[in-house]
């Protein structure tokens, strides 16, 4: 009996001594989720602005080079299209993108060393 209340005390001892680092290392990794994020979401702006601003250019040099031809509505309505496809491609293509990988894997990865730890002791 006295045993199993010197373990209870060693694990309480454990469990309580690493809070604290749980809480700082939980800090940290949300930290570093917010900045990836961050830096993520601007690379993603800036890349969606020059490939809008790319296309916006482009459809305009094919309408202006065919302006003076009889495909002047043809090619409107043909760069108008491919517009739309690409849109529709980039809408679809999108959620297969997601990132599997957190920042609170370490964390997770703290917390089932310490359970196994704590049941050795036990």
């Amino acid at each position: 009996m006295f045993e199993t209340i010197t373990k209870a005390r060693q694990l309480g001892a454990i469990a309580l001594e690493r809070v604290g680092e749980y809480l700082e290392l939980l800090k940290i990794s949300a930290e570093i989720q917010g900045q990836n994020l961050m830096r993520r979401v601007v690379g993603y702006a800036v890349a969606a602005l020059f490939v809008v601003l790319s296309f916006i250019f482009l459809g305009l040099a094919v309408i202006i080079t065919c302006w003076d031809t009889p495909y002047r509505v043809l090619s409107a309505w043909s760069v108008a299209g491919l517009y739309s496809l690409v849109a529709f491609v980039v809408y679809i293509g999108t959620p297969s993108r997601a990132d599997s990988v957190s920042a609170f894997d370490t964390v997770r990865d703290e917390l089932q060393q310490d359970i196994k730890l704590m049941k050795e002791i036990v």
